[in-house]
């Protein structure tokens, strides 16, 4: 595990580092205190310490007293959950410039809660919705951003 464990921390690392270069070439802004590169800076720097953390108890490790890395198959249930989910993310952002926020939010909510097993439907159905209302609300009439319309073009 030890081996695994060094060559995720390095990736890590080299991960948030180019996130972090990428992050200083976003457009500043005047009047802003807080820009758009803000928030994926943090998150850099936040995978950029946890790596090192990971790379420090990597090489704390005593000989012999390391176990072997787990194996990922993607028959297991979990990694197969996963890839599923990750496969809806990746179709609901696709999807959104053609769809538009109000049609693909709700579909993509209902279908990670579906895939965590949730079977209330009503529930799923009201959560979805409320979800997308309540995060439309924020970035429109808060924010000032506009989201994608897709089909509903026109009508907001």
């Amino acid at each position: 595990m030890k081996k695994a464990n060094i060559a995720a921390a390095v990736i890590g690392m080299g991960f948030s580092s180019a996130a972090f270069i990428v992050t200083l070439g976003f457009k500043k802004f005047k009047n802003v205190p807080i820009g758009p590169e803000f928030f994926p800076r943090w998150l850099a720097i936040g995978l950029f310490v946890c790596s090192g953390v990971l790379l420090i108890q990597a090489l704390r490790v005593k000989p012999g007293h390391d176990e072997p890395a787990p194996t990922l198959s993607p028959l297991d249930r979990g990694m197969r959950r996963l890839l599923i989910g990750a496969a809806i993310i990746v179709v609901y952002a696709v999807s959104w410039n053609f769809l538009g926020f109000l049609v693909a939010t709700p579909l993509g909510i209902f279908a990670l809660m579906f895939l965590l097993g949730l079977r209330r439907y009503r529930v799923m159905i009201i959560f979805s919705l409320s979800a997308m209302l309540v995060i439309f609300c924020a970035f429109r009439y808060l924010l000032g951003i506009n989201m994608p319309m897709g089909l509903l073009d026109g009508l907001f």
